[in-house]
């Protein structure tokens, strides 16, 4: 299509429309040249065909012959060029510069000059050339330079171009047209001397960084059917010698309701116009001013004529101009102040509907390539059918569109798939709609004079679907339809499997269906809930232990089709078996945030760590546990006690070899220690303790300030009553803190009272008898008296029978030793004074021979810190964090 402008002046007369003519390639050449600058292929040597195109546009600009079209991509790459044209087409053979088909959605191709002072395009000396579907700018931002440059040219178009930054300049000429192009926050279009019959025709100018539309000593200039909103200066200015000019069936609005944005004006005056149409008195001869709806602002003018200014349309009348000229204040909320498509009917904008004048020179179609078209909402007062403005109304509301197949249940299934697409199109007028494109997201788009189409789907993959429909105005609605999914084959799955060190596994199961998967289950093998998805997906779960478990995955869809899967997986963890190794040994036992009871152990002979393993669960939350205990028994089981809703709990972990069905690493089911079967009931327990003499266990229960002890054989589960310690030793009922050790089989218990002393408890169970004294009597205090008095302690006995005591005082470790043997007790001391210790809220301690593996942790939460005394050195260790810095904030170790 072009559009031509020789014949605009007199066609006005009869029609006010310019003809546009469909026009055939010469015949000389291929009626197409490709510029593609994406392409891989792309080549400025070659001829521009499809599959060679030229990388440029200025190539081809170089070879174009009368006829042919250069097609340009766009989407992809930007065109960074100035592109100069100097070659011309005849009337009937025009060259054309295309950089849209036309399509809806379709990214046009954007092109940028090398320089910020240099323009993208520029016609010089040219004739029959029309330039279509581009968006031009600058990468330097506004500079002022017009990105469009035309020069003493004739019979030019500027169609459908997207301005950004400069705006269009023509200076010389005869029947330039500027058409159907967006100003927005650009300059705007100035023509110069030596131009004639121009024509400025369904453009929009929004916030132009100058005056929208100038024309200095132009005779002949038509100004019709364009919307201005925003613009710094006049909107439409008519300037120097221009007689015969036509300014009609504009819509103008200086300043719309709510805008309070506007754009950096070039001049050096206020950020608006004065005026909004001006005319000098040099171009009043022959000119027509009519049909326009001007909104100014209201302490400016809409109009100066021949010097002399005019507030509104009624004053303006008095020039015998303007006799249909009327103020409405279009509103440009929804970004390109289409008032058709933001009110949606008629009834808010009724005056610029069909009032517009049907002879005022154009060129057929609005700025979005709809005719003009008779609205049934408007009372065409007028006895025309054109809008004013450069948009056109259009009862085109949506359109909904619909997928099936009859194949399958749902849009999911296997190839071929067949499907049927549906329009519902929403329109406000009794219009035909025209073509219906389905475009099925596979690459097929169909054109259909109907609302339904079909089409096969025969690869694999996920397709989204979209429809476009276009009434008989060109008035369209666009919108997405469901995917399709379409799979080669039938239910299918692969689980994979992965376990880390830490026992961690992950999952995935791999389904492939061609149809919707609608559930999924998961079975660990390992006894633990089965997990459930709806979709399918990553699963994650941690195995409690290392061994061999069967896997099972159960997929389903909505075929009916039921997939079982099963898979072997090898948990191992190589630290955890390590740490179980002989050699010297502990094992941390933590509540890690109230969420889970973990349990990690470390070898030091082989120096390492084992991961944190959960604990089989229990009759109780974790996040109920109060307090916990651990021992090792000769028989190489770790015994953990758990306080939990005044209760204590029991269970074993087999740490030595496999034996008697019991695998290394296995854990015992829990079993409640208070109660009928076990020590029996004793109210009010806050804390436990424990410590092992062979295979016998002595569990320490504090409750009501006092302390009480009970034993039990671990092999035979039986359990003796609770004892009185507090009443056996004659202590008071104030103790806040226990733990215990045994040396042989004495069992030896410190206590940390509300008083702040702290005092020793000892249990002969040769000679029968308990014997103990308050050891802060014996030592004295080594601690301010203002410092908040010890409650947590620790106790351990090394190998050569040494019983060694650890208190936390304020935020300091403080520990003191006994010698059984020789009968004297060492005086306190600050741990943090031999290894830097501080902010520690909590303690437990194990033994492994000489060394005491000491575990602290802090107010932060930020997890458990080892420090080991070893007393045959007569050192300590600098502290670390174990576990990884896992939170913990109650935890119990003991050595072996």
């Amino acid at each position: 299509m072009r559009l031509r402008q020789s014949a605009v002046l007199v066609a006005a007369a009869a029609t006010g429309i310019v003809v546009v003519p469909v026009v055939p390639a010469a015949a000389a050449a291929p009626d197409r040249i490709y510029v593609d600058g994406w392409a891989r292929t792309c080549t400025d040597s070659g001829a521009g065909t499809l599959d060679q195109p030229f990388c440029s546009i200025g190539a081809a600009a170089a070879v174009v012959q009368p006829g042919q079209t250069v097609r340009v991509s766009g989407g992809q790459t930007t065109y960074q060029e100035a592109v100069h044209l100097t070659r011309s087409g005849t009337p009937d053979h025009p060259i054309v510069f295309d950089g849209s088909p036309g399509e809806v959605g379709y990214i046009p191709a954007e092109v940028y000059p090398e320089a910020g002072t240099e323009s993208a395009l520029t016609l010089d000396g040219v004739h029959d050339v029309v330039i279509r579907g581009f968006d031009t700018g600058s990468l330097a931002g506004y500079t002022g330079t017009p990105a469009v440059v035309v020069k003493n040219s004739s019979r030019v178009t500027l169609d459908d171009i997207r301005f950004s930054d400069g705006g269009a300049a023509v200076g010389g000429g005869d029947g330039v047209t500027v058409g159907r192009s967006s100003f927005v926050g650009s300059g705007g279009l100035e023509i110069g001397a030596g131009t004639q019959h121009a024509l400025v025709t369904a453009n929009l100018f929004h916030g132009t960084r100058t005056t929208a539309v100038k024309a200095a000593d132009v005779p002949g200039v038509a100004v019709t059917n364009n919307t201005v909103a925003a613009s710094c200066g006049e909107s439409v200015r008519i300037d120097g010698t221009s007689p015969g000019a036509v300014v009609e069936n504009n819509v103008i609005t200086a300043g719309y309701a709510g805008s309070g944005v506007w754009p950096t004006c070039t001049t050096s005056g206020p950020e608006r116009g004065e005026t909004e149409i001006a005319v000098s008195a040099a171009s009043t001869d022959g000119t027509r001013v009519d049909y326009n709806s001007v909104h100014p602002w209201s302490d400016a003018n809409a109009y100066t004529w021949g010097g002399t200014s005019y507030p509104t349309p009624a004053a303006f009348r008095a020039t015998g101009q303007g006799a249909h000229d009327i103020d409405t204040d279009v509103t440009c909320a929804n970004g390109n102040c289409d008032p058709w498509l933001f009110a949606r009917s008629a009834v808010n904008y009724p005056a610029l509907a069909d009032s517009a004048d049907p002879a005022a020179p154009g060129i057929g179609t609005d700025l979005a390539g709809r005719t003009y078209t008779d609205n049934p909402n408007a009372a065409d007062t007028l006895g025309g059918v054109r809008d004013r403005g450069a948009f056109e109304a259009t009862g085109q509301r949506g359109v909904n569109l619909a997928v099936t197949s009859t194949q399958e249940p749902t849009l999911q299934g296997s190839t071929p798939l067949t499907v049927t697409a549906t329009a519902d199109v929403k329109s406000d007028w009794p219009i035909q709609q025209s073509d219906y494109l389905f475009d099925f997201g596979d690459g097929t788009k169909v054109h259909s004079t109907t609302p339904t189409a079909t089409h096969v789907y025969d690869k694999a993959g996920t397709f989204a679907t979209s429809l476009t429909v276009t009434d008989t105005h060109h008035g369209t609605a666009r919108n997405t339809g469901p995917s399709v999914r379409t799979v080669v084959g039938q239910l299918s799955a692969d689980p994979t499997v992965s376990v880390d060190g830490s026992l961690y596994a992950t999952v995935r199961s791999n389904v492939t269906t061609p149809w919707r998967l609608t559930g999924e289950e998961i079975d660990f093998g390992d006894g633990s809930p089965k997990e459930t998805s709806a979709y399918g997906s990553t699963a994650y779960h941690q195995y409690m232990r290392a061994g061999d478990y069967q896997l099972t995955v159960t997929d389903r869809d909505d075929s009916g089709k039921t997939l079982v899967t099963k898979r072997t997986v090898h948990a191992v963890s190589p630290q955890d078996t390590a740490t179980l190794q002989p050699g010297k040994r502990v094992q941390l036992l933590t509540r890690d945030g109230k969420a889970w009871l973990n349990d990690a152990g470390a070898n030091y002979d082989k120096g390492v760590w084992g991961p944190f393993l959960p604990v089989p669960g229990a009759g109780f939350a974790s996040k109920d546990v109060a307090s916990m205990a651990s021992v090792t028994t000769a028989d190489q089981y770790l015994r953990a006690f758990a306080l939990a809703d005044g209760k204590v709990y029991s269970a074993d972990r087999r740490l030595g070899a496999a034996t008697g069905g019991v695998a290394q690493g296995q854990w015992l089911p829990w079993s409640e220690v208070t109660g009928a079967n076990g020590a029996g009931n004793l109210n009010g327990i806050t804390q436990i303790s424990a410590a092992a003499s062979g295979n016998w266990v002595h569990v320490l229960a504090l409750a009501g300030g006092r302390v009480y002890e009970a034993s039990g054989d671990r092999a035979s589960g039986t359990w003796s009553k609770w004892g009185d310690i507090t009443a056996a030793l004659g202590f008071p009922a104030n103790t806040v803190g226990i733990s215990g050790a045994f040396i042989g089989n004495v069992l030896h218990v410190g206590m940390t009272g509300s008083d702040g002393h702290v005092r020793v408890g000892d249990g002969d169970y040769d000679r029968g008898r308990w014997s103990g004294g308050d050891l802060t009597d014996a030592l004295g205090y080594a601690w301010p008296s203002q410092y908040t008095k010890p409650s947590q302690i620790g106790v351990a006995a090394t190998a050569d029978g040494k019983l060694h005591l650890f208190v936390v005082v304020w935020d300091r470790l403080m520990e003191a030793g006994g010698d059984y043997t020789a009968g004297r007790w060492t005086n306190w001391a600050d741990v943090y004074g031999a290894t830097g210790l501080m902010g520690v809220n909590r303690v437990g301690v194990a033994a492994t021979g000489n060394t005491l593996r000491v575990f602290t942790g802090s107010s932060s939460g930020t997890g458990v810190t080892e420090t080991d005394a070893d007393y045959a050195a007569g050192r300590w260790s600098r502290p670390m964090v174990v576990g990884g810095g896992s939170a913990a904030d109650l935890f119990t170790a003991t050595g072996f």
